[in-house]
């Protein structure tokens, strides 16, 4: 291993080990004391790793690959107004829906990647467009019953410091109430992480009856869809927190893939009575 693969694994490696000290896997949310003094410890860590990159490795050329849904087809901006990017740290990254002016819904295993910075009005998310609207977060609201996504409740709210405003490029999306039945043919959408580019695709996916999602995979939590794409790798990682759209209107939110096949999605409606007290109460 050279010294700069060695340095840069070591530094990488502490880096992380620092960030993981003490947290819970789930999204339980600290008080605003500690998340503010937890910022700070980051931020005095970062220039030290920075300053001991900088002595280990010789500057290079800055570059973000951030990556389309694979298998899927290119998207005509803005073919989907509500979709947000949230770009976290260390390069991970989510995607969200535009719910409220001041709201985005995305997954509860995204807040792991907090602080969250929240793009909406993005086509192309690797160089920045006259379209984009972009927001910190104020809050972040993880249903209380989260631990992981295969036990279900994946549902997080974030409330931004502000109102985005709605126009061609970014716009709310409603709620689909109604129960969709099996073979219905709904949208996902978002930026995935694998391929090498950085626009937003799309792809359509095939609801599965219930009955037969619990007949293969029989420890299926509550309020999990279960979808097909027929593509394999579609949604992939990045596009977590992203919605399952049916009807236009927002029926899940993509939270974990089974072999590269089945995509599994919280489904949103269950879940309407904690969004609007939440969304009532902040």
């Amino acid at each position: 291993m050279s010294l700069t693969s060695a340095v840069s694994w070591s530094l990488v490696s502490g880096y992380k080990t620092f960030l993981g000290a003490g947290r819970d896997p789930s999204c339980s949310l600290t008080s605003k004391a500690s998340t503010e003094a937890e910022h700070a410890a980051m931020k005095d860590l970062q220039k030290l790793l920075l300053a001991l990159l900088l002595v280990a490795c010789p500057p290079a050329k800055a570059s973000h690959t951030w990556n389309r849904m694979v298998g899927a087809g290119r998207a005509k901006a803005p073919a989907r107004p509500y979709m947000a990017y949230l770009e976290g740290k260390s390069g991970h990254f989510c995607g969200g829906f535009l719910v409220a002016p001041s709201w985005v819904m995305t997954a509860a295993q995204c807040f792991s990647h907090r602080p969250l910075t929240v793009i909406l009005g993005a086509h192309n998310i690797q160089r920045r467009e006259e379209s984009w609207q972009m927001f910190e977060v104020q809050s972040y609201h993880c249903h209380p019953d989260f631990t992981n996504p295969m036990k279900g409740n994946d549902i997080l709210l974030l409330k931004l410091k502000g109102n985005a405003t709605s126009n061609s490029y970014v716009r709310t999306i409603s709620f689909q109430k109604i129960k969709a039945s099996g073979g219905t043919v709904c949208r996902i959408a978002g930026w995935g992480h694998k391929a090498p580019t950085a626009t937003f695709h799309e792809a359509n996916v095939t609801i599965h009856k219930q009955r037969d999602c619990l007949t293969v995979y029989p420890g299926l939590a509550n309020n999990l869809i279960c979808a097909n794409s027929g593509s394999a790798g579609v949604p992939e990682e990045g596009d977590t927190g992203g919605p399952l759209v049916c009807n236009n209107k927002a029926y899940g939110i993509f939270s974990y893939q089974y072999k590269n096949r089945i995509g599994f999605y919280t489904h949103i409606a269950p879940y309407l009575p904690w969004v609007d007290s939440i969304m009532k109460s902040a």
